[in-house]
């Protein structure tokens, strides 16, 4: 770890500016570990600061959902300046409507003293939440269908139950004793070179979100509950529920910028908003991370897909369509070369996935930049996505070989978007490696900075394989939809193209080397609301906008 990020430190708030009102800081208090914080600093202003104010929970959620408290025998030790207080505890709770349902799971801790919750894991089905949580709030979000159904409650994942809990009702002489605490979030970005340990040089600033509701919780008998958790009850040791409340809906959540914390100290934490299987390492704990842990995700030498079959075709597509596609500092090839890489899993469907690339210059190297990244499961593509700025969504990727043909296919829904085909011939002459460097874009955090900032970062992929020779008179490749440059999704905006190659890679291993910085971008906006499907995360949900509700 960098001196300077070891020294990042425990420093007071900054003065800021929202619009043209300069807020002069509060004064400070100091907590027991030397932490600075601005007393209740509290970010209003959502149209200066887009980061400010968004929900997690819609206004269309219903009158009341359901919240557990558990006792835990084994409490987490917690990044600083947080405590677990005298009697550690957690908290399930089930709120919302439909896809906008949610089921969060927090840890009750004390920050300076006063009782707040941090969020260990929250499930949900809407796409808008999830990276709204992931992206804008921070807090770590995760797929999964939670549905209500008279006084119960489920959670399914995977298609799998994990969790059901039954509402009983009101206790006699129920009181309203407990309170809604406000959320905590830990607001940081993995380093894209894991060499340098999770988190590099990047900042990590704590958040606070407030009470959501001021309406008081009504005590009800224990509730019925069955399920795992994902793992969770079971790895705090959590016993009970020890009590049950019906708890009104959510209203929407702020965000108060609390103060900067000591990296160094955090970096045990850094991992808890994924999985083991997305680092490529699944014997280590992301939750908690310890020593060894640390040790072993920063001696990872790269991260390796293997069992592939590779289907890349380049395409001459219109100059027009690709140069409004690719943010400066890159220099769209004037050639407007786009690449459609169709990846198939030959034994794991889940890595079945699409990538639309365009060629590019920068800092006096060729590459690609990522336009469109397609999976038909996002379960395990956060990581990817935050960390290098993967664009990924929702899709379907089809890549099959035949006797003597190729055919590839992305999908986005029932939508076809794209379709090609060939013919090759004779025998692959042994394994085959190529390799290209791959520019993505992902959000700059900072509190104090525009979140419409990012970042451009250059990652090194090598792919080796049995290769097809190819019939190259044989080829086509064709975008299904006319050329829209109005178009939300850019797989419909880019027209007529003309097949120019294609490498065919069967039996095929694709591997990623870390990732450095190659450039910042000052408004991602145009390059980056494609990937959130027209909203995005710290953007407010558009007037009038209903949500779905279950059969």
């Amino acid at each position: 770890m960098p001196a300077s990020c070891q020294a990042a430190a425990r420093i007071s708030t900054p003065d800021r500016t929202l619009g043209n009102l300069a807020i002069a800081p509060p004064k400070p208090l100091m907590l027991h570990n030397g932490f600075v914080i601005g007393r209740r600093r509290f970010l209003t202003a959502s149209a200066a600061l887009p980061f400010a104010a968004r929900s997690i929970a819609s206004a269309e959620a219903s009158g009341h959902g359901l919240r557990l408290t558990y006792e835990v025998a084994s409490a987490p030790q917690l990044p600083p300046p947080l405590e677990v207080g005298p009697q550690a505890r957690l908290e399930v709770e089930f709120q919302g409507s439909g896809s906008a349902a949610f089921c969060s799971l927090g840890l009750q801790v004390l920050l300076e003293g006063e009782p707040h919750l941090l969020p260990l894991a929250i499930w949900t089905e809407d796409p808008q939440a999830y990276w709204r949580m992931r992206e804008a709030l921070h807090v770590p979000a995760l797929r999964g269908v939670v549905r209500r159904a008279a006084d119960t409650w489920t959670l399914s994942v995977s298609g799998q139950a994990e969790f059901s809990a039954k509402a009983m009702p009101p206790a006699d002489g129920a009181d309203s004793s407990t309170e809604d605490r406000p959320w905590l979030s830990y607001r940081h970005q993995l380093s894209p070179g894991w060499a340098d340990g999770p988190l590099g040089d990047q900042p990590v600033e704590l958040w606070r979100l407030p009470a959501a509701s001021s309406a008081a919780p009504t005590q009800a008998s224990p509730a019925e509950t069955s399920g795992k958790l994902g793992g969770w009850l079971a790895r705090l040791g959590a016993s009970g529920p020890v009590s049950s409340h019906v708890v009104p809906g959510r209203s929407e959540r702020g965000q108060e910028f609390v103060g900067h914390v000591s990296a160094s100290e955090f970096e045990p934490f850094a991992l808890r908003n994924y999985s083991r299987g997305n680092l490529g390492l699944p014997e280590i704990d992301t939750q908690f991370s310890g020593a060894a842990d640390l040790e072993a995700y920063r001696g990872q030498g790269r991260v390796r897909l293997a069992r592939l079959l590779i289907v890349s075709v380049d395409c001459v597509a219109n100059p027009h369509v690709v140069e409004r596609l690719v943010p400066a500092p890159c220099i769209a090839d004037p050639n407007a070369l786009v690449r459609v890489m169709a990846i198939r899993g030959l034994n794991d469907p889940s890595l079945d996935e699409a990538w639309l690339l365009a060629r590019c210059g920068i800092d006096g190297q060729r590459a690609w930049y990522a336009i469109s990244h397609l999976k038909s499961s996002l379960a395990g593509s956060e990581f990817g996505r935050e960390v290098w700025g993967y664009p990924t969504q929702d899709g379907a990727a089809h890549a099959l070989l035949g006797a003597n043909r190729f055919t590839s296919s992305v999908m986005r829904g029932n939508q076809g978007l794209y379709r090609a085909d060939g013919s090759y011939g004779g025998f692959s002459t042994g394994t085959s490696l190529n390799e290209m460097l791959v520019v993505t874009l992902r959000p700059k955090i900072g509190a104090a900075s525009d979140p419409r900032r990012g970042e451009l970062l250059l990652q090194p992929w090598y792919y080796q394989g049995l290769r097809k020779p190819l019939n190259r008179q044989s080829l086509y490749a064709a975008f299904s939809a006319p050329q829209d440059d109005d178009a939300t999704n850019p797989w419909n905006r880019m027209g007529p193209v003309d097949a120019y190659w294609a490498d065919i890679y069967d039996d095929a291993d694709l591997q990623r080397l870390p990732a450095a910085l190659a450039g910042e971008v000052a408004d991602i906006t145009p390059y980056y609301r494609d990937r959130c499907d027209g909203q995005l995360p710290w953007e407010a949900p558009p007037a009038g906008a209903q949500e779905r509700t279950s059969d």
